[in-house]
């Protein structure tokens, strides 16, 4: 049997159950447009005269209806998708990421009631699958924002559940490595390289460029001795702005890669048959052939290599960072350290070997001269008073 309403108060009804239970209570009224609405009300008698109040107070002002409260996730998603059809495709291309496994977690559930123990699961699912810190947090951002468009666009009073900060995983869990190339290595992975890759990795070790902003490049930014930077490759192919402000930069490079790179290519791109998968099968076809040890390097890490080799060189950070298209801050944060840390290490490694030499001292034949004058003077010592050594 259906639950039956009995009325408390003009516009005021409570839900009773057929066992005589007490459901819940209902507000009806009518909106701006004259339309009969009923809405149901979490709290007591007194919450149902303010929700009352307001609804009349909305229709006096002719004011719009707020969305159902009983609206769900995937219904609040499908309408901030819509409201936000004319955002960059890169930012489009993130949310639908996202919300390719929000919906299937949470979709069916209404808003208003979705909970923080609801969220933290989702994130706990996240992490045992094994997605990288920064996509959980990504997507845990982006539920964020379709909660905030439901309060603010469709006037549905529900605050995001939002979690402590311990139960977000760190993205410095996911940092890896950096594997900074020898010149011995370099030279191997370009010679591991086909033609037609070898000078797009030789660009990227040369100039400390991210791959998407060698990929975007055009004749015409490739002066004599000069490169510009102002445009990258997506994924998808096209052309986007550069990542930040200063990654737009004009930086010299020797003359002789600067005259290939104005030979290579088209009308149109410089390297016109490379992509971002394509490059990725080539570097790992020229790694296979190299033969480096462990960890093997990732295109990236030429960009780091470049770095290193710059601060070896003595330049000034604030010239590499503009080199790099960084900040100062953060060269200091993720290049300086590795180039320190490698030179202490040779340090104490040149401390030992003045200590140890090639191996410890057994006998003699491998002191010191200085241990051996010392235990000269000792024999000599004992002669003088009459004993034998």
């Amino acid at each position: 049997m259906q639950p039956s309403r009995r009325q408390l108060e003009p516009g005021i009804y409570e839900r009773v159950g057929a066992d005589g239970r007490r459901l819940g209570l209902d507000i009806v009224y009518k909106d701006a447009a004259g339309k009969t609405r009923r809405r149901s009300v979490n709290g007591d008698i007194r919450a149902a005269r303010n929700e009352l109040a307001l609804a009349r107070s909305r229709r006096v002002r002719q004011e719009h209806e707020p969305a159902d409260p009983r609206m769900t996730l995937a219904t609040v998603i499908k309408r901030y998708e819509a409201a936000h059809a004319g955002d960059r495709p890169s930012t489009r291309s993130v949310r639908r990421s996202a919300f390719k496994r929000i919906i299937p977690a949470l979709g069916d559930k209404r808003i208003v009631a979705i909970t923080r123990a609801d969220v933290r699961k989702f994130v706990s699912d996240e992490v045992a699958e094994g997605l990288k810190a920064n996509t959980i947090r990504s997507h845990y951002s982006v539920l964020r924002a379709a909660f905030n468009f439901a309060a603010t666009d469709l006037d549905i009073l529900v605050p995001f559940p939002r979690l402590k900060p311990g139960d977000l995983p760190d993205p410095a869990e996911d940092q890896r490595e950096h594997r900074v190339l020898s010149d011995e290595e370099l030279s191997r992975v370009l010679s591991s390289c086909s033609g037609r890759s070898r000078l797009f990795f030789r660009t990227l070790a040369e100039t400390g460029c991210r791959c998407s902003e060698a990929l975007g490049l055009t004749p015409e930014r490739v002066g004599d001795g000069v490169i510009k930077f102002e445009r990258q490759m997506a994924r998808d192919g096209s052309l986007r702005p550069l990542k930040t402000r200063q990654s737009k930069r004009t930086i010299e490079i020797a003359l002789p890669l600067s005259a290939e790179l104005r030979l290579a290519g088209d009308k149109v791109r410089v390297f016109p048959r490379l992509s971002h998968r394509e490059i990725e099968r080539q570097w790992a076809a020229a790694l296979q052939h190299a033969g480096l040890e462990d960890p093997q390097p990732v295109p990236h890490d030429l960009r780091h290599t470049h770095a290193s080799r710059l601060i070896a060189a003595g330049w000034d950070p604030v010239e590499i960072a503009q080199r790099l298209g960084d900040r100062v801050e953060t060269l200091h944060r993720v290049y300086f350290h590795e180039f320190d840390a490698r030179r202490r290490s040779s340090e104490r490694r040149a401390a030992l070997e003045a200590i140890y030499g090639a191996g410890m001292a057994t006998g003699m034949a491998t002191q010191t001269p200085q241990q051996t004058a010392t235990e000269g003077a000792k024999v000599q010592r004992l002669r003088a008073l009459g004993d034998k050594p």
